[in-house]
């Protein structure tokens, strides 16, 4: 209870969108809840089991946050920033199903967990409390390497089908007329990552704990793409091991660097007494 009552507002509505989106998650293996082309249950069933693992990092985000941690804040960040991101999809173009309202509840408790001010966080404090044991330059180098493939990848495919004026393959199958990664990762996952990288190298205020919170939104986002191509294989499709061996690399590259610089490390006081660093 004192846990509970030492929460803000926006530490709340990010654990009722993760309320919200383990119960979707666990619909979604309802058989018949599902109501688009087999691709796209597919797909999803892969992403369910991704959001599944985020409330439970959303969830330890939250717990270490009511206890003042600068950590648990960037921790819950990354983990309801993938939340919305995934639940986008979800909510506007998955076929009206059952759930739906579910989609839309995530959407809302996470938006307004963030609009209440759950990003709002004393960045000095926070830059502070990773800066030293993250990895500046080889987490740069890696958030801008990632946004220069996510970028050239989602460029190629729409440059192609504006020349050819055919819709990309993937489309066609799920019987979409957009895909929303196009949306979500040019719009917004690209120039964060960007901004992070840039100023990481600068060592400007700010690029230390932003590129944490991409460091535990990447690796979800990327086993959720893993969980994907199992299930489109279960179903028969063909295993895409390029892109199994890209997001296999992502994840293990960004879990690393993200236990580098959330590791507790202990510090000595000046007394002598050796503290633990939250």
């Amino acid at each position: 209870m004192k846990t509970i009552r030492a929460l803000t507002l926006s530490e709340r509505l990010a654990a009722l969108a993760g309320i919200v989106a383990a119960i979707a998650s666990i619909a979604g293996f309802i058989p018949g809840l599902y109501r688009d082309r087999p691709v796209i249950i597919a797909q999803s069933h892969g992403f369910d089991l991704g959001n599944l693992i985020a409330v439970v990092i959303l969830g330890i985000g939250v717990a270490w946050s009511a206890r003042g941690s600068a950590r648990g804040r960037v921790v819950t960040i990354g983990a309801l920033g993938y939340l919305l991101y995934s639940y986008v999809t979800y909510a506007f173009v998955i076929v009206l199903n059952p759930a739906t309202l579910l989609y839309i509840a995530v959407l809302g408790l996470g938006g307004w967990s963030f609009f209440t001010g759950l990003a709002r966080l004393d960045a000095q404090e926070a830059e502070t409390m990773v800066a030293s044991r993250l990895l500046r330059r080889v987490t740069a180098g890696f958030l801008l390497v990632i946004a220069a493939l996510f970028a050239l990848n989602w460029l190629r495919e729409i440059l192609a089908s504006v020349v050819s004026g055919q819709l990309p393959p993937a489309l066609v199958a799920a019987g979409w007329p957009m895909n929303p990664p196009y949306v979500l990762d040019l719009g917004f996952v690209i120039p964060i990552a960007v901004l992070a990288g840039v100023r990481l190298l600068r060592r400007q205020v700010g690029g230390a704990w932003l590129a944490v919170s991409l460091l535990v939104f990447l690796p979800v986002l990327s086993l959720s793409v893993l969980l994907m191509t199992v299930f489109m294989a279960i179903d028969g499709q063909a295993l895409q091991l390029p892109l199994v061996a890209v997001f296999g690399a992502v994840i293990a590259v960004s879990t690393a660097l993200a236990w580098l610089a959330l590791r507790n490390r202990p510090h000595r006081s000046p007394s002598g007494v050796r503290i633990a660093v939250t």
